[in-house]
């Protein structure tokens, strides 16, 4: 009893300091040489002048799209490929280092700038030796071990209509990426080019945030059915619990790791979505428009927050009346929903469908929408009024959507789920928060709570044959029970299917 008494005093000292054991791994990862970089991390600076000191005296965050890179990179095909994503996610960064890490050279183009002149040298005779020379890169190589990055490419009609005429003319491995690619699909100047493999990036996933901590081992190896000690559940909870509040940009996730504070991430998450509104004022064509797309941002919430056990309407029917609420000036439908499809295309909501009546088979499209990122959902939380604990339940849904989502947007080869999206359901009276159906067709049900409640809706599925697997994905360490298991919450994405409960 004594050691029991211990291990609960021990519990409740871990609960008043939350942070203190994510600084403890922050540390041993900086000191392993896991997160901080001091020495350029090997890169090549053979490219040119403007990697010297790319990464110096920055942390450093290990992401899985380099091992998606390579993979381009390994089987190439002779395709361009596109590094699409939100603002601020990483892509240059992470297409540079992967550059300047595999490349014996680099020829970098910034179409915001583009200094040297690239545009207009494009397709002329040996376009490329003189735009190296201009660029001082020295001469140009053109085989597979120099690689032509080009970025922003969103902001150059011509270059990129005309990346299929590069791929033909040049030898070496071409890559393009941008933040606002909504504007190839809107505009008339663009057209998609043949020949384009696409990867698309994201926020780092909590797996992603947990391997910048120094415990991505302890994620993947936790035990789904309580047979882990209560300090290891603690400390990947205590990881979750930050990460669902500031979520996973890269210079919100670095901001955490050195400062400890949440408060200082909100700081960076407003500047992230004021910079993005500002960036995208200029593709709206009045003070309407901007400010029909500001009040979608609070549409997405408050449909998770509101909108359950049916009713009937899409994302987009619901979101057109939440603005004609909000909005003073007369509102179309057609304006909601260009504002909407930017937010899409922008990659800063994703869409989810609905399986009618529990039935795989009836796919309701775009029922519902949420954030991409967990950290923006619970910004823009503190801008809707609605009571707390359902702003709980919505930031926990909107956790489990993303990790979940990142199943559906996998490599073809890697893919281990049926869509190309979460999906919910409704059937009567009740509505499970996910339905994912893998390559075997077996349904898994994963009904997501806050806190203790029963699984109703679960048991309902589960009873009527619906689902052939049950979940409750709780702050739990997990067990089985007669008719569904319970698994933590923060393994919801990353340890699809479940193997071990």
């Amino acid at each position: 009893m004594r050691q029991n008494a211990m291990k609960r005093s021990k519990m409740m000292a871990i609960r008043e300091k939350p942070h203190k054991i994510i600084f403890f791994q922050v540390m041993i990862g900086i000191l392993s040489g896991i997160c901080y970089n001091d020495n350029n991390d090997g890169l090549s600076e053979r490219g040119g002048s403007e990697m010297a000191g790319f990464v110096k005296n920055k942390i450093e965050l290990d992401r899985d799209v380099q091992k998606e890179l390579l993979d381009w990179k390994s089987n190439r095909n002779d395709t361009v490929l596109q590094v699409e994503g939100p603002r601020q996610v990483g892509k240059t960064h992470e297409v540079r280092k992967f550059a300047y890490s595999h490349y014996k050279q680099v020829v970098y183009v910034n179409l915001v700038r583009d200094e040297y002149g690239f545009e207009d040298l494009m397709l002329t005779d040996h376009f490329m030796q003189e735009y190296c020379r201009n660029a001082g890169i020295g001469e140009y190589v053109d085989d597979e071990s120099t690689i032509l990055v080009i970025d922003e490419i969103q902001e150059r009609a011509n270059v990129y209509n005309a990346i299929r005429d590069l791929r033909e003319q040049l030898g070496c491995d071409i890559i393009v990426s941008g933040s606002y690619l909504a504007r190839t699909v809107n505009s008339k100047d663009f057209f998609l080019p043949a020949g384009i493999e696409y990867l698309q990036m994201y926020p780092l996933s909590f797996k992603e945030f947990c391997r910048a901590l120094g415990i991505e081992k302890e994620l993947e190896t936790i035990s789904l059915s309580s047979n882990s000690s209560e300090e290891e559940y603690q400390k990947i909870e205590d990881a979750y619990q930050v990460y669902r509040k500031i979520g996973g940009y890269p210079q919100v996730v670095t901001t955490f790791i050195k400062t400890q504070k949440v408060a200082a991430c909100k700081r960076i998450l407003a500047n992230l979505i004021r910079t993005f509104t500002a960036e995208s004022s200029r593709f709206f064509p009045n003070s309407t428009a901007l400010s029909i797309f500001r009040e979608v941002y609070k549409g997405v919430l408050v449909q998770i927050t509101e909108e359950k056990k049916g009713t009937g309407k899409t994302f987009l029917e619901f979101v057109t009346n939440f603005v004609k609420d909000n909005v003073k000036e007369p509102v179309s439908r057609n304006e909601v929903r260009a504002a909407a499809s930017w937010l899409l295309y922008s990659g800063i909501i994703g869409y989810c469908d609905l399986y009618n009546n529990g039935d795989v088979t009836d796919v309701v499209s775009n029922r519902r929408a949420y954030f991409a990122d967990p950290g923006i959902a619970n910004y823009i939380s503190d801008m809707i009024t609605v009571p707390r604990d359902a702003i709980e339940g919505m930031l926990t849904e909107t956790f489990a959507y993303t990790e979940l989502n990142r199943l559906y947007q996998a490599a073809p080869g890697e893919k281990r789920v049926r869509g190309d999206k979460p999906c919910f359901s409704i059937c009567g009276d009740y509505e499970l928060d996910f339905v994912v159906v893998d390559k075997e067709d077996t349904r898994y049900g994963l009904e997501v709570k806050t806190g203790n409640n029963r699984a109703k809706s679960l048991e309902y599925y589960k009873d009527k044959g619906l689902i052939d697997k049950g979940f409750r994905c709780a702050v739990s360490y997990g067990g089985q029970g007669k008719r569904f298991a319970t698994i933590p919450i923060y393994t919801i994405g990353c340890r699809f299917p479940y193997e071990t409960v």
